[in-house]
């Protein structure tokens, strides 16, 4: 049986896939992430213990018997984009990972909005990202303001997922739906070498690997890899993709207009598009390159997805059990009553489809009245809400692709497609990420004579789920009054931080 591993190692759980030609999960190894958090807004990965779970996931995989090493025809790898990895010359960390959701570099990125606008133009025309906390480049800047002789001692810059494969070949190369957000110039595809000047942190340019297309053999696996793995030295590896655009292939999204949205730990959504339709620089725009060909992605990826569950599950619901939590959301009316929640409780605050360093979470409308049960389906509607709020630019007749931990619960998906007026579709498999890059991998080495014949073939869906139009009208309402608090409340969030500032400054005796 001819087979493609796909790797994703992912902001909550690193995991091994093999995929038959069919798209089916033969068998699938995980192990659970760990982040460090410094009680504040830093958030950090130990690269080598990322890269020991990798390890044990690949020989939990081969040991397992399901597959001959041989008949591996190629691997794939994915991960979490932007954050900070970097390597010395002996190819050592110099310092653990800085992830994509950390929020220390605000007063970088607040120099270029506010103090220097001119240089944070440049930046999200040039990059088609708008300035954002967890941005590769950004953190550069920071590392140079405040870690300087650490990024001295570094030779290399990587995304999560080059790391991986560098590991697995002993090849240094980066990928361009990684490099496409933020160190690349979207119109020519190379190295964004006026911005890296205007940010003053052109010094570091040969930090930056060559970039590569998705789908390019980047090496093969080593011979010491594959005396510890089990797997076959020689195996070709690809260069892989950005979660966020690895999913949209696993999900079946390889054609313009096509819309997913990926409800994990950030809440993904994203519309593929032609280059010639985007505006690059645009209000609120941010694009990535697509896997395949000359397509883009329209990417919102908000910080806010279903932590805001996990938070509600440990301080509000009184049941972890998430069918229960499923008739409790569907016995609440829409509209909870009058309350409205706004799902912005990472500590990093919010980067789509705005971005705010401060914005937090909140109810609005609680009353006397109000009860639990409508305070919890508001959160689902909240994080719903946001999906529509980033989604702004999707085609009348599209069909929304839900994946993700969230795509689970049936009560919650057809909530999506009430909100959004749209047909919402919930595709076989669970590891789609994966086999993204597994379907990636298959045309590059004959498994599938195409990307249609390969997303015919693997991209099957098991439920579908139609808009209640009635709903969908109550929504269009909701949804207005959503937008206006959202819009009122930014102020008052730099009031908040401002005020915690002064209130956190006074000693007590």
């Amino acid at each position: 049986m001819e087979c493609i591993l796909g790797i994703d190692v992912g902001t909550s759980n690193v995991k091994a896939v093999l995929f038959d030609g069919n798209g089916t999960e033969v068998q699938v190894a995980s192990r659970e992430s760990e982040t460090i958090n410094d009680g504040g807004n830093w958030e950090e990965q130990d690269m080598l213990l990322v890269w020991d779970k990798v390890k044990s996931c690949i020989k939990e995989l081969i040991d397992s018997g399901a597959v001959k090493s041989e008949e591996i025809k190629g691997i794939g790898v994915t991960g979490q984009g932007e954050g900070c990895w970097l390597i010395d010359e002996e190819g050592n960390p110099v310092q653990n990972a800085i992830f994509w959701c950390d929020g220390r570099a605000v007063a970088e990125v607040k120099r270029i909005t506010e103090e220097y606008p001119e240089i944070g133009k440049l930046y999200h025309k040039t990059t088609g990202t708008p300035p954002l906390l967890g941005n590769q480049m950004i953190l550069i800047r920071w590392m140079k303001t405040n870690r300087k002789e650490v990024l001295d001692k570094a030779s290399r810059i990587m995304f999560c997922k080059d790391w991986v494969r560098y590991k697995m070949t002993g090849v240094i190369a980066t990928e361009i739906t990684d490099s496409f957000t933020s160190l690349l110039d979207a119109q020519t595809g190379n190295v964004a070498d006026e911005l890296m000047k205007a940010m003053d942190i052109y010094e570091y340019r040969d930090y930056i690997p060559a970039s590569v297309s998705s789908d390019s053999v980047v090496g093969t696996i080593s011979e010491e890899f594959a005396a510890w793995s089990g797997l076959a030295a020689g195996t070709p590896v690809i260069a892989g993709a950005l979660d966020t655009s690895a999913t949209a292939v696993g999900l079946g999204a390889i054609h313009e207009k096509d819309a997913c949205v990926i409800l994990g730990t950030t809440c993904a959504s994203e519309i593929v598009m032609k280059k010639t339709d985007c505006k690059f620089g645009a209000e609120n725009s941010r694009y990535e390159k697509h896997p395949i060909e000359d397509l883009y992605v329209e990417l919102q990826p908000t910080l806010n997805g279903t932590p805001n569950i996990d938070w509600m599950l440990e301080n509000m619901a009184q049941t972890k059990d998430f069918n229960e939590i499923d008739r409790i959301v569907e016995s609440v009316p829409v509209g909870c009553g009058g309350v409205v929640y706004h799902p912005y409780i990472s500590v990093a605050g919010e980067r789509a489809p705005f971005y705010h360093p401060y914005a937090r979470a909140s109810f609005f409308g609680i009353s006397q009245v109000t009860t639990r049960n409508q305070l919890i389906r508001a959160v689902y509607e909240g994080i719903s809400l946001s999906i529509r709020d980033c989604l702004q630019n999707i085609d009348k007749d599209a069909t929304i692709y839900l994946a993700g931990g969230g795509a689970k619960s049936p009560v919650w998906a057809q909530m999506i497609a009430d909100v959004m007026g749209r047909r919402v579709m919930i595709p076989q498999g669970k590891e789609l990420g994966a086999k993204g890059v597994a379907i990636i991998a298959g045309v590059k080495f004959g498994l599938y004579g195409s990307y249609e014949e390969a997303v015919k073939k693997a991209c099957t869906f098991r439920q579908t789920y139609e808009p209640n139009l009635q709903r969908t009208k109550k929504y269009d309402l909701l949804y207005e009054l959503f937008r206006q608090v959202r819009l009122h409340n930014q102020q008052i969030w730099d009031y908040r931080h401002q005020m915690n500032k002064k209130i956190q400054a006074i000693k007590e005796d």
